[in-house]
């Protein structure tokens, strides 16, 4: 579905006007966080951080905060879901905070990976539970699978800890794990 949402949008004008409105509407120039700090130097400060590190927070370093929100809720619409990394950096990385976020698409958490780890939990659709089917891991491809360049990882997955994710999808019925096209 993801893979047919993306030709679409790539060769259909109605569909990529859609996908450009979704966004539009959905973020607008980005949803901005207002701090309820009181005293006035302190909220100044704060917001002075913030503003520095909405320009340093994508990873790739192609936009800001509020770009990453934008293509966020583009890849909502194309794929149901999108996924965030968090990217802790060392101090001599020289960024205002220490943090970037990663931007990963769906199709880098495998969709046919659905067994059960060496620690018991179950594993579906890329996505490690417990026994009591909370999120505790998602298993990320190394390499995006359309991506031939790097041929000796391609398919090799890393598990990353589920507190390390942002798994931004807009679930439609109880139970769901992975997003779908609005497309569909």
């Amino acid at each position: 579905i993801t893979a047919r949402a993306r030709w679409l949008i790539r060769n259909n004008g109605y569909a990529a006007n859609a996908v450009e409105s979704w966004g539009a509407n959905t973020v607008g120039d980005g949803i901005k966080p207002i701090s309820q700090i009181e005293e006035p130097q302190a909220k100044e400060a704060l917001q002075k951080l913030w503003l520095e590190w909405t320009d340093e927070a994508d990873s790739e370093g192609l936009t800001d905060f509020y770009g990453l929100q934008r293509r966020a809720a583009r890849e909502v619409f194309l794929a149901g879901e999108v996924f965030f990394r968090l990217r802790p950096r060392r101090a001599s990385d020289g960024l205002t905070v220490p943090l970037q976020l990663q931007m990963l698409p769906a199709e880098m958490l495998p969709l046919d990976d659905n067994r059960v780890a060496s620690n018991g939990n179950a594993i579906r659709q890329g996505i490690e539970v417990d026994r009591i089917g909370r999120r505790v891991a998602y298993h990320i491809l190394r390499r995006h699978p359309g991506d031939t360049t790097d041929p000796g990882l391609i398919g090799e997955t890393v598990r990353i800890p589920a507190s390390e994710i942002i798994h931004v999808i807009d679930p439609v019925e109880a139970g769901q794990l992975r997003g779908v096209s609005k497309l569909a």
